[in-house]
């Protein structure tokens, strides 16, 4: 019988690789098919990536890329081009079996962002990577948002479900779906598994919900309901306790709380590497009962996430392992500020361009990589643009150049610079 049970799980594993869009890749001289099934077809409803057995899985996680239509942090050297680069020569250096971005794929507002979507969509097809995202505050807001908008609008946002529709229609490697959960459209789940079966981890990517005033800067009841129900159904199903990652755009309170602690050396709380410059949620703790019931049910022991871009802080509270992504872009604003906003098509003559934390803290863009064992243990390591892409500083954001640039045009009073 358990002959039997084995050839079955192989010929189901063969079938699944066969019937997927999977890569051939080369390992100590052995050749391997890596697959991806979607959701609507697999055995049990849940998107899944296979690794071969007898090596570590590598998942590469981002955070706002955030294309941009207008390019308004051009002034301060930002341009879409470069965030293309950067995700193409990144990804070809992490080497990842799949890859999660936690919201924030484009900066949409009232130009369609499908065209802009796609330009980051189409790097992860044509390396054949495996890969989903999580929608952030920036990917579909909504008073962006329209019902008739579709991939050929000028103007407005598609809906959510939309969006996901139309993704699932175009990209064959992209694994997003929407679970069932009565808040968001992109709270879904990703196992990983190796070629025999075994599941090392679920990632589960919870969606940046809105409500009739804004997002929510926390996860919500719904939300976390699911999440409980996914954790100890698949649990039940393996019979043992999942391990398990979340992955969500905005940063718990908790990362907040227990950052200041591990800095001060009090409480739960252990400080690994980078720093938290911008954002404090930690009055929103109360707010939401999703921490406590990860602690509850012993299943996650991380979770990540975006959202300020100028942060890359990992910490562990109360068992958990916090961080934030680092930013993962070059079109957007990154540890530079301004003193007032942007008008719509210009910025104002005397705006002040603040570089202070560029120059205090450098530029730390790249991502997190997580190695999974075949015992299911992991660990957790930034991934930095400039130490891993050998021709980075060719092409890179030169913030000397672009101070010494706006200084030169609007005067040195509108430049303040770090030490």
């Amino acid at each position: 019988m358990k002959r039997k049970a084995l050839l079955c799980s192989i010929l189901w594993l063969i079938f699944i690789v066969l019937s997927t869009g999977c890569r051939v890749v080369e390992n100590n001289g052995e050749k391997y098919s890596l697959g991806a099934v979607h959701a609507a077809e697999s055995e049990d409803g849940y998107a899944t990536v296979y690794v071969p057995y007898n090596r570590d899985a590598r998942v590469l996680l981002l955070a706002d890329p955030q294309l941009d239509p207008t390019e308004k942090y051009s002034v301060v050297g930002s341009y879409n081009r470069l965030t293309l680069i950067f995700l193409d020569k990144f990804l070809d250096a992490a080497e990842p079996d799949l890859v999660i971005i936690a919201g924030d794929v484009v900066m949409s507002a009232l130009f369609n962002s499908w065209s802009y979507f796609c330009q980051i969509a189409d790097i992860f097809e044509g390396k054949q990577i495996p890969w989903t995202f999580v929608f952030g505050n920036h990917d579909c807001e909504n008073e962006y948002v329209s019902e008739d908008a579709d991939t050929v609008s000028t103007l407005l946002q598609m809906t959510k479900p939309r969006f996901i529709e139309e993704v699932q229609k175009k990209y064959e490697y992209c694994l997003i779906y929407s679970d069932n959960c009565d808040d968001g459209y992109g709270n879904h789940i990703v196992n990983v598994r190796n070629t025999k079966g075994k599941l090392l981890n679920t990632f589960c990517n919870l969606d940046c919900v809105y409500d009739g005033t804004g997002y929510s800067h926390v996860i919500t009841q719904a939300q976390t309901d699911y999440y409980v129900n996914t954790i100890e159904t698949l649990s039940q199903k393996e019979g043992r306790t999942i391990p398990s990652i979340v992955v969500t755009h905005v940063a718990l309170p908790q990362m907040f709380i227990g950052y200041n602690e591990a800095k001060e050396g009090t409480g739960d709380s252990t400080y690994y590497y980078g720093d938290l410059i911008e954002g404090d949620y930690s009055s929103y703790a109360d707010q939401s009962p999703f921490f406590d019931e990860m602690v509850r049910l012993g299943s996650t022991k991380a979770v990540f996430f975006g959202h300020h871009h100028s942060n890359d802080a990992s910490i562990d509270y109360k068992g958990i392992r916090l961080s934030f992504i680092p930013h993962s872009g070059m079109s957007h604003e990154y540890r530079t500020d301004h003193s007032k906003d942007y008008l719509g098509l210009y910025w104002a003559k005397d705006t002040v361009f603040d570089f202070t934390n560029i120059d205090i803290y450098g530029d730390r863009r790249g991502g997190v990589l997580v190695t999974i064992s075949g015992d299911t243990t992991y660990s957790i390591a930034p991934l930095y643009a400039a130490e891993v892409i050998p021709d980075y500083a060719e092409w890179a954001i030169d913030y000397d150049a672009v101070a010494e640039k706006i200084a030169e045009e609007r005067g040195e009073q509108y430049v303040i610079r770090g030490k």
